[in-house]
């Protein structure tokens, strides 16, 4: 059995999501679960430029909800 931790339990966080034609899908802010994961719902076969900000620190990238797209990620970093 295996698990993952994130760094930063129970916590707030500020989100934003955008997809490709410019509506907002998220805008809100979001608690992190006590393993330090949030988990977001987005509709299908969507490009999103995601935006996550806490601490005083930001992380900014893109992400895809196609059919082969990943459904975790993890590789977003407050800077």
């Amino acid at each position: 059995m295996s698990s993952c931790q994130g760094e930063l339990g129970e916590k707030d966080f500020y989100v934003r999501a955008v997809d490709q034609g410019g509506k907002v899908l998220v805008d809100e802010t979001i608690a992190t679960l006590r393993n330090g994961f949030f988990e977001l719902w987005l509709p299908r076969d969507r490009r999103i430029e995601l935006s996550i900000e806490a601490l005083n620190r930001k992380a900014t990238g893109t992400i895809e909800t196609f059919d082969h797209s990943k459904t975790c990620v993890t590789t977003f970093r407050l800077r």
